[in-house]
Order: structure tokens, then C-alpha cells, then sequence
């Protein structure tokens, strides 16, 4: 939750219960031009990036080699495709389902089974009247 604030990946060496305490690899998303991304080992790239297109984000979810985020500033919601290393944006609020939108900022995710309910919640920080609102695997709001 910064203006620059980066987002890390961390791959651990070992995988085992005590795998986040043998060593591993740190590396920061930085967008690339149109929709690819890829992992850099600058921090400095990373947080240009983060400044540049997902200043203040929080919340983060994945499933099935997609990862999604919010951006607070830019009310975005970014879902990375992890394999092929694109990415798409949409704005929150944009296409709500009767005319449903977030008052204030996108705040955290909350991922459930989306094999089997194909759901992502978010909740809302701020405003005059805060809620949660879902989205399913197509896209679709509610």
C-alpha cells in the first residue's frame, strides 16, 4: 500500500515445512510495453513500474497460474497470465451487473475454489458506504 510500492515474487530453494527459511530468489513485476510483464531482479524497475500503473496496491489472489491484484489509486484490477507472462486490466466498477460500483477504493481479495465456484471477492476501503462485490471467472460483476 505505497505509490511505489512493488510487488515481489519470492521462489524459495527448498519446498518443504521450513522452505521460506533456506534461501530463494526475490524478484519484482515490472510491465513491459502493451500487456506483457515479466520478473526482474531490479527493485528499482519494479517500483518504477508499480508508480507507473498499480500505485497503492493491495489484495492479491491466485488460482490456476492467474494472479490478480487491485490497484487502490487507479481502481484496477489486474489479472497477470503467469504462464505466457501477459496481463490485462479492468477498471472496478466498469461493468457492474445493476449498476453496482465501488464508491471508494478497491481494497483486498479474497479467492474461493474457482474450479468449482468461479468466484473472486473484493471488499472496499473508504467511502460512504463500503461493500463487497464478486466477480466470476468470465468476468461478469455482481
Amino acid at each position: 500500500d505505497n505509490s511505489s510500492g512493488e510487488l515481489r515474487r519470492f521462489e524459495a530453494d527448498g519446498n518443504s515445512w521450513d522452505a521460506l527459511h533456506v534461501g530463494g530468489r526475490t524478484t519484482y513485476l515490472e510491465f513491459l510495453d502493451g500487456s506483457t510483464f515479466q520478473w526482474t531482479t531490479s527493485m528499482w524497475a519494479g517500483q518504477r513500474s508499480a508508480s507507473n500503473y498499480y500505485p497503492y496496491s493491495e489484495g492479491i489472489a491466485y488460482h490456476n497460474s492467474t494472479l490478480y491484484f487491485v490497484s487502490k489509486a487507479t481502481r484496477r484490477l489486474y489479472i497477470l497470465n503467469l504462464t505466457d507472462k501477459t496481463y490485462t486490466s479492468e477498471r472496478t466498477g466498469s461493468s457492474w451487473v445493476g449498476q453496482g460500483s465501488f464508491n471508494s477504493q478497491p481494497d483486498q481479495i479474497i479467492g474461493n475454489d474457482m474450479d468449482k465456484r468461479q468466484f473472486i471477492y473484493f471488499t472496499e476501503d473508504g467511502g460512504y458506504a463500503p461493500g463487497v462485490h464478486v466477480r466470476d471467472r468470465e468476468g461478469k460483476y455482481y
